[in-house]
């Protein structure tokens, strides 16, 4: 008799499992931009480069760059719910750490830490919600789940001014921590102790692990990060600083977080995912030499990328599940945040160090330009067939 596959309880209870998903993604979400807003504090407090916050911001991305391969590969095979616990719980403590440094080496060890619990958290939910919605409404159901991340931006964004000058900028993280706590209740009540069997059959199991396809999409998704992470990183300081510029920068958020849904449900009507990530890192490169040749302003710039943040990380959930086996799901998720976390440590890091080296923002905006136009090409080789 062939092993029963749990995708049938999970579509049940899919809208739960994506509620529990977006609570728990919104917490590493505001997490994750707690950053931005400090800069001013954390550079005066702990006598920071530009470089040096660089490497801070995408310091969460360091355990992604190797252990996201190997855990998504686990995520397969190890119990759910547990594997959930022990994800939310690190993030917990790393945002405690942060939240408590005395040093810059232990603001890094404890963004660290919260990026191991934070990648353990993105691959489980996204491998949950690709079977869940397996069949039906799974290009919405990611376009709602990548909506918690500009959520998150928009949260911090808007109310860090108020949150720090109420609670100091350690109670401000202290805080995020308590939202953290908030999402494991949730956790355990829907998300099941393991997945049962998911139907393993010969052809789900044999040939390669990283086809062509799956290795561009990585690529793709790398490029994009590293532009895109560096943009809400030093948007804000090329905007003008201060509460209105972040404010400005956060119209990114708005846009997306308003079309991800949008952009969902046409893929789930009628396809072509690739051309959407081509689409969208296109309009990022155009946006980008724009910026870098003086000739965009804050704002309309920020609604310009709003718009490929919508499209290109939509469109690329929602293909893991249609280039791979549903065996080796939670591998394909690792193995492209592998690639795009390494993108998130670069290129803030690159983008600082060319702002420390030539005073201007031009040539950092027109190199990441540059990536974002390499990231479509490789879009590209995820090649036709796989857009719908």
């Amino acid at each position: 008799m062939p092993p029963v596959d749990a995708t049938p309880d999970l579509s049940r209870r899919r809208w739960l499992i994506l509620l529990s998903a977006l609570l728990s993604f919104f917490a590493v979400a505001v997490t994750f931009f707690a950053v931005p807003p400090l800069v001013p504090e954390l550079a005066r407090r702990f006598a920071l480069s530009h470089l040096e916050i660089g490497i801070l911001m995408g310091a969460i991305a360091v355990p992604a760059i190797f252990l996201s391969i190997p855990l998504g590969a686990a995520i397969d095979r190890w119990p759910a719910r547990a594997v959930g616990n022990g994800g939310l719980l690190a993030m917990v403590v790393g945002s405690v750490i942060f939240a408590l440094a005395p040093s810059y080496a232990v603001l890094l060890v404890g963004r660290i830490l919260f990026g191991i619990g934070g990648l353990v958290i993105n691959l489980l939910l996204a491998r949950l919600i690709t079977r869940a919605f397996a069949g039906r409404e799974l290009a919405l159901a990611m376009g709602l789940f990548n909506a918690t991340y500009p959520a998150g931006m928009i949260v911090m964004f808007s109310f860090h001014p108020r949150l720090v000058v109420a609670l100091g900028w350690r109670g401000e993280l202290l805080v995020l921590a308590a939202l953290v706590l908030l999402a494991i209740p949730l956790h355990n009540l829907v998300v099941p102790g393991r997945l049962g069997g998911a139907t393993r059959l010969v052809e789900d199991t044999v040939g390669p692990r990283v086809t062509r396809p799956l290795a561009a999409l990585a690529v793709s998704w790398m490029l994009f990060f590293a532009a895109f992470a560096s943009v809400f990183t030093f948007a804000p300081e090329w905007a003008g600083g201060g509460p209105q510029a972040l404010l400005t920068v956060t119209l990114v958020t708005w846009v997306s977080l308003l079309l991800n849904p949008v952009v969902g449900i046409l893929i789930d009507r009628w396809g072509h995912a690739v051309r959407w990530v081509v689409c969208g890192e296109l309009l990022l490169a155009v946006v980008l030499g724009l910026m870098a040749a003086g000739l965009l302003a804050p704002v309309p710039a920020m609604l310009l990328i709003g718009l490929t943040a919508a499209s290109v990380p939509t469109a690329t959930y929602s293909l893991p599940g249609r280039l791979v086996p549903a065996a080796r799901v939670g591998f394909a998720f690792g193995f492209i945040t592998a690639f795009s976390n390494l993108g998130t440590l670069a290129g803030p890091a690159a983008a600082g160090a060319l702002r420390d080296a030539v005073g201007g923002w031009s040539i950092p905006w027109a190199t990441l330009a540059v990536l974002a136009l390499l990231g479509a090409i490789a879009a590209l080789l995820v090649g036709p067939g796989r857009e719908s």
